[in-house]
Order: C-alpha cells, then structure tokens, then sequence
C-alpha cells in the first residue's frame, strides 16, 4: 500500500507536484537536484520549472530544516507546523561550542555575558536589511552587517582545521527560530547558494503560532502513517529523528485511530492509520510491471529503518551508507533491483544485483 500513498504505481501519479509532496509529507531537499528528481519518478511531465513556480513565485512549497536536521521541501502553510516541531530538537543539536552566541565571543566581538544581546540585535540589524533590500544572500547581507564578516577559527591543529563567517552560522539559525527562511538559489536549480528571506514577508500568509510542539509531533506521525504507513515503532522514530519518549508521547493521541498488522514474511508489529488498513483489500498489484528510478535520500527509500519489505538484506550496503543514507536507486515492481549514476556527459547509467525479466529490463532501457 505504501507504493500507492508515495505516487509511484502508474494509476497513483498526479499531475500537481504539490499535492504529491502534501501527500508523501515532504521532499529530501539536502542535494539541490534531489526534490526534483523526486517529483519526476511521481509526476507525469514534470519540468524543473513546476517546481521552480512552487517554491519561489507561487510559494506553495518551501524549504525548511525538519526531520533527522535535514532540509527538506514541504508544503509552505506547514512550515510553521515543522518549525514547532523540531525547534528545541534543532538547538539540542548544535554541539555547545558552536552555539550563535558563544561563536560571537570566540570571536572577539563581545565577552560571553554579553552574547545573548549581541546576539539579539545583530537579528534585528538582518531583518531590517532584509525588509529593505528583499531576498539577500549571507554575503549580501554580510556587506550591510559587516560584523556578519568576523571569522572564527575551527579545527585547529588538525588538517581540516579552517575558518567560517560568523554570518555563516547566525542567518541559518534564524530559520531555524523561523525568522527566516531559505528563498531562490542563485544560479542554477542545482544550486545550494541560496537567498535568505524574513518568514513573515516570504510567507504572509502562515500561521506562525501553529499548536504546542506535542500536538505538532502528534500531527506529524499521523501525516507519516498515512502516507509511509504499515510502519514500526522503530520506523517512525528514524524517519522522524524523535526520542523514544517523544515518539511515544506523539502517538498516544492516536490509539484510536491505529491498527496493528502483520506484513507477510516480516512479521506483526506494524502499525496504520484504521481507514487505510481498511482500504487494503481495493489495493491489488497492478498487472503490468513497472519501474523507477529514484534519487538519492528519496523519500520512499527513506521513509523505514527496516528496508526488508524493499531489498533484500545482503544488497544494503550496496544503497545505504553507514548513516543510513540512500544513494540513487532502481526499482522494479516496488523493489529495490540496482543502483543508477549519471556521466559526465549526462548519460545515465544503472547496474542491477536482482534478477529482472526481460519485459522488466525493456521498462528500464526505456525510461
């Protein structure tokens, strides 16, 4: 069923990107081609410009830090929504010696009691000049703010060791507080050079006090059941990057709404939202094979701590990384069957470690 909630069966894809990525919760946004890839295993027609319109005139999509503190595109009256959700999540991840305001006393621009002030008044000093000048880039807005200039030392002594603006770390952790928020790249649509915009302004529209942050996680597991749902306890807390407490705490709200089912060779313990566990039986497998070729960090690949329902145990490491991060991905009939890459010259290629047909093998030279 979960082939069908991530628009990829042939009878599932539509035609409108956004309400595909509403549908799938959001779109791994961390390599700048990666939504779009993403869109175009699922939308018929897709052109980068679909997507283009979405995010930066229509502003129907945006992208935002959420789950595991990774980018992602989602719809943008949700961000606010995500932004509730992973606030205190996304601080406690900043190691302390990172922290804005410790970062502006190491690098001499103020003793530590000091800080948090500073701090405060170089937000206000981005804002205004956001307000006045529209969508900057941290270099842009660096040359209004000069402090944003100062450097800051890191890895010293090792053969990493470097430097990084102080505006390089301050404008990012003001989307984090959902001050600001990622606009157009400059450049290509492959570009992770992007501007930085004031929320209210790129969004007006947004409900910027969307619910206590338990509530917002509580939504946020709903939204996943149904769109990655049969899924397990540990499946939920992967793709979220929730705590096992906050995991806990989200899906009590939603006892009644939950079944718990078996997955045939996998075992009982997987829970679904109860209207779709009632829909199954209308779910047959199409009767003409399919394929796709999906991105790295697609979201359907990434949706499970335990992949066995998609590939077979001896070909992980042949996908995942040690993190657990996906690379490009074919798939035959809603399972994984090889690995695919691009050339230089734009060629695609692919390599297969499962056995296809040879009907299945003409699908994949075709697409």
């Amino acid at each position: 069923m979960y082939k069908r909630q991530q628009h990829l069966l042939p009878r599932s894809q539509l035609t409108d990107e956004v309400q595909v990525t509403r549908d799938i919760v959001a779109l791994h946004a961390t390599n700048a081609t990666a939504p779009y890839l993403s869109l175009w295993a699922r939308v018929p027609g897709f052109q980068p410009g679909m997507l283009a319109d979405a995010l930066y005139e229509q502003r129907s999509l945006a992208r935002v830090l959420c789950m595991r503190t990774t980018l992602h595109v989602v719809p943008g009256d949700e961000v606010p929504i995500f932004l509730r959700a992973y606030g205190d999540q996304m601080d406690r991840s900043v190691p302390a010696e990172h922290q804005v305001d410790l970062l502006l006393v190491r690098a001499g621009l103020c003793q530590e009691e000091e800080a948090e002030a500073l701090q405060e008044k170089l937000q206000s000093q981005v804002l205004e000049v956001l307000v006045e000048a529209g969508p900057s880039t941290v270099r842009e807005i660096s040359q209004s703010v000069p402090v944003l200039k100062a450097k800051v030392q890191h890895s010293v002594g090792k053969p990493y060791e470097g430097e990084f603006s102080v505006g390089s770390r301050l404008i990012p952790s003001m989307c984090v507080q959902g001050l600001l928020i990622r606009a157009r790249p400059r450049g290509s649509w492959r570009s992770n050079l992007y501007e930085y915009a004031a929320l209210s302004d790129w969004l007006p529209d947004a409900d910027l006090e969307p619910g206590a942050p338990e509530d917002v996680r509580t939504w946020l597991v709903r939204r996943y059941l149904a769109a990655f749902g049969p899924a397990t306890f540990e499946d939920i807390r992967w793709w979220t990057g929730f705590s096992k407490g906050m995991t806990e705490d989200a899906l009590l709200p939603l006892t009644r709404e939950l079944v718990e089912v078996a997955i045939e060779g996998l075992g009982e313990g997987y829970l679904m939202m109860t209207e779709d566990a009632q829909r199954l039986d209308g779910d047959a497998a199409p009767d003409s094979p399919y394929v796709s070729f999906l991105p790295a960090l697609d979201p359907c690949i990434m949706g499970y701590r335990d992949r066995r329902r998609f590939l077979a145990p001896e070909h992980n490491a042949k996908v995942f990384d040690r993190a657990g991060n996906a690379m490009p991905s074919v798939w035959v009939n809603g399972q994984v069957v090889g690995a695919w890459g691009q050339r230089k010259n734009g060629e695609v290629v692919h390599g297969l470690f499962e056995e296809v047909n040879q009907e299945e093998l003409t699908l994949l030279k075709a697409d």
